[in-house]
């Protein structure tokens, strides 16, 4: 099976950058995913930190464009622990600068090989990055899916790889990668077509994140709510909006409610 690797000599060759149909809209809402447990953490400290990143060995903070793909730690595991159930933030980066990189699927998961089974073991990791600005994301998705609500729902343009030479191996491994994210993949998973988008710093909650989504039970319970985190969320000026959380399921269980709940708020901020 092949597998995607970064390289070890060589300049990047970037053969997606120049594929971008921007549609002319730079006004991206991100998305970052975590456990609940770290969501106390990032509330607490008011930010979502920088960490260390294993693939590009320096701190970076991670996000994705519009979408709230995601795989937690055990996901496919029942438990009754809240801490390991997903919390979503929606972020407006309007204030947050030019990002560090922009890269059409998780390099994450390309590099833990998670789309093996589609890879071209001759493209490697960085050949797939695009130029980090907003315009790259909006000329991914106009190339690649034509329509920010098809991007959203991983579905890709028909016509798109009869548009492509054979000899184009970068587009076209990043086409059958991005397949995986298609509702009608064996397995489908999200992340191998939602563009993401990194910062080399932190980013406040206040001022940048605008919403989030959440179990109930991290903030309401009729035995006592959780003011310190409502207060948190409050004073940062985050709204937020629930999804209806039972113990001894999987995390991954809630993936198509929280993908509904992401489109609604979407959809009402004029995204989608």
């Amino acid at each position: 099976m092949a597998k995607i690797s970064k390289r070890t000599s060589g300049d990047p060759t970037f053969p997606l950058r120049d594929k971008s149909a921007p549609d002319g809209r730079t006004d991206f809402l991100l998305v970052h995913v975590t456990a609940v447990g770290a969501a106390r953490e990032i509330i607490r400290c008011g930010q979502i930190e920088a960490r260390q990143c294993t693939v590009f060995h320096r701190a970076l903070s991670y996000f994705f464009a519009l979408r709230p793909a995601y795989r937690l730690k055990n996901g496919g595991e029942p438990t009754d622990q809240l801490d390991r159930f997903p919390f979503v933030f929606v972020v407006d980066p309007a204030g947050l600068g030019a990002p560090h990189h922009v890269y059409p699927f998780d390099t994450g998961g390309a590099i833990s090989g998670a789309f093996d089974e589609q890879a071209n073991e001759f493209v490697f990791l960085e050949d797939y990055g695009l130029r980090p600005n907003y315009e790259a994301v909006s000329g991914q998705i106009g190339w690649a899916f034509d329509t920010r609500a098809a991007y959203y729902d991983g579905e890709l343009r028909q016509d798109v790889e009869s548009s492509l030479a054979y000899h184009e191996a970068g587009p076209r491994s990043f086409l059958r990668i991005a397949a995986l994210a298609s509702v009608g993949s064996n397995r489908p998973d999200q992340r191998a077509s939602a563009i993401e988008v990194a910062f080399n710093r932190h980013v406040p909650l206040k001022g940048n994140v605008k919403f989030a989504v959440m179990p109930r039970q991290f903030l309401e319970d009729p035995r006592g709510d959780n003011r310190p985190m409502i207060d948190g969320l409050t004073s940062a000026g985050i709204g937020w909006t629930f999804y209806e959380w039972e113990p001894n399921l999987t995390p991954d269980e809630f993936r198509q409610e929280i993908t509904r709940l992401v489109r609604e708020h979407l959809v009402k901020d004029g995204q989608l």
